[in-house]
């Protein structure tokens, strides 16, 4: 009878034992497994900074005051530059007691509590009486101050995208007119959109939304936590400012009165043409500036009447010109550099609307640099036609591709990876080019659906009748 017992106990622990095992195919889920989240966005935060100020006063407590009020402008600059601030962050509380009182550990806490946390561990280090030296109070403290820490993008090169100016208030297109303002302020946004893309520029943005006016009077009027107060004169001034002025933008109707009927012979012509800077904020001086130019091809003379879309057109003529400024900007700001090399298979720098998939790009090898014998400053280094990029992939920021056409005279394996930049796309790229600095082929103007490069609408064209002459 014990024996049956035994055995019965042992099988049920067995049994117990197998059922709490995991099953052999169950997965197996690390502690630490990788989030499949990507990183918060950074977007600047309120940190503590620690300080020490000095401050004198006709009392212990003014002394205190004034000290507090040096540590605060010490860390943050203008946001205590206000008549308000001593309110704001309850400061006063330090007026009218004695210097025993400042010392104590109540008054530190009173102050962290009243600022609203800008002001933290405060410390007195010492707190002087009017001595033979000096007539006044005399009190140095230490503490950790509210300061708004900006995101890292803002080390990046800060750009104000400016104004682009027409020289007239309005842009034929097609048979109808367009306003110059609607065309200006939609390659001012295409432009903005594109450098933040790049990933190689903080963009700021100068037109005031109400939103933000909102948020910023929310923490000025004490809504907030106080120590939202160090967001406050935060706002970033550019290094570098953009602007455009356009001399020609327009797809025109030309129309011809034929002499032997009443009909008129008409095409369509035009293209766009601009010039464009950087000026450096603190020096005014232009960094950069360039001429950018692109004709569309005009339509066969038809006496049809058959027009053409203007709203398609000046939608291209709008994408070429702010995809040839970017490029200007990224070529003279970051140029193209192969950054890794795996045989003829390359990854290089930039990515976005700089380079596009399947086309072919000018490269150039590095060679030595040259100097202006008169003023000792580079002119630049020697270029050595290399190769050929033909693009695979383009990422936000890095682009991926292969080299082709490789010169005979130069061996691959012994040029620096750093010595190999990119240049201008070459003909022959497939698919639609993205137009260049200078180019003049452009797509052609369409005619209710898109058209290849170089080609005329086929509604916009016709042979004139044989008994129409000039």
């Amino acid at each position: 009878m014990m024996r049956n017992s035994l055995t019965g106990a042992l099988a049920a622990l067995l049994f117990i034992a197998g059922c709490s095992e995991k099953p052999a195919d169950a997965p197996q889920v690390p502690s630490s497994a990788p989030s499949a989240a990507g990183p918060v966005p950074d977007a600047g935060k309120v940190e503590t900074e620690k300080t020490t100020a000095v401050g004198f006063g006709n009392t212990a407590g003014e002394a205190m005051l004034e000290a507090m009020k040096l540590a605060l402008m010490q860390v943050n600059g203008a946001v205590v530059q206000s008549d308000s601030v001593t309110a704001k962050y309850g400061l006063d509380v330090s007026l009218n007691q004695d210097s025993a009182s400042l010392r104590a550990n109540a008054f530190a806490d009173i102050v962290q509590q009243r600022s609203g946390g800008v002001i933290q561990h405060l410390r007195v280090i010492s707190l002087d009486e009017p001595g033979v030296l000096s007539k006044r109070y005399k009190a140095s403290i230490e503490a950790d101050i509210a300061k708004f820490k900006p995101s890292a993008d803002m080390r990046k090169l800060k750009v104000v995208v400016g104004p682009v100016v027409f020289s007239q208030a309005s842009l034929p297109m097609g048979d109808t007119t367009v306003a110059s303002r609607d065309v200006a302020a939609t390659l001012r946004q295409r432009v903005s959109d594109a450098l933040v893309q790049t990933g190689r520029f903080a963009v700021l943005d100068r037109e005031m939304s109400p939103e933000i006016e909102q948020e910023l009077d929310m923490i000025k009027s004490g809504e907030a936590p106080s120590a939202e107060l160090a967001k406050l004169s935060q706002a970033a001034s550019a290094d570098l400012v953009w602007s455009a002025r356009v001399s020609a933008f327009n797809y025109t109707r030309q129309a011809r009165q034929l002499r032997t009927s009443d009909r008129q012979l008409v095409s369509y012509s035009g293209g766009w043409a601009l010039s464009q800077k950087m000026v450096n904020v603190a020096t005014r001086q232009v960094s950069a500036a360039s001429s950018l130019s692109n004709t569309l091809p005009a339509t066969a003379p038809t006496t049809l009447g058959t027009g053409v879309d203007g709203q398609r057109i000046l939608a291209e003529m709008t994408d070429q010109a702010s995809k040839a400024i970017v490029s200007a900007i990224l070529q003279s700001t970051f140029p193209i550099t192969v950054l890794g090399r795996d045989g003829t298979n390359v990854v290089v720098s930039q990515g976005g609307q700089a380079l596009r998939e399947g086309g072919r790009y000018a490269v150039v090898a590095l060679g030595n640099e040259f100097k202006d014998p008169q003023t000792g400053q580079s002119l630049g280094r020697s270029e050595n036609p290399c190769c050929e990029l033909v693009v695979e992939r383009v990422t936000q920021n890095l682009s991926y591709g292969h080299l082709e056409n490789v010169r005979s005279n130069l061996n691959l394996d012994t040029l620096p990876i750093a010595g190999l930049q990119v240049r201008g796309e070459l003909a022959g790229g497939q698919g639609r080019a993205a137009p260049q600095a200078g180019s003049t082929a452009a797509p052609a103007a369409v005619a209710g659906k898109a058209t290849k490069k170089g080609s005329t609408p086929a509604s916009a064209q016709s042979a004139p009748a044989q008994d129409d002459k000039w």
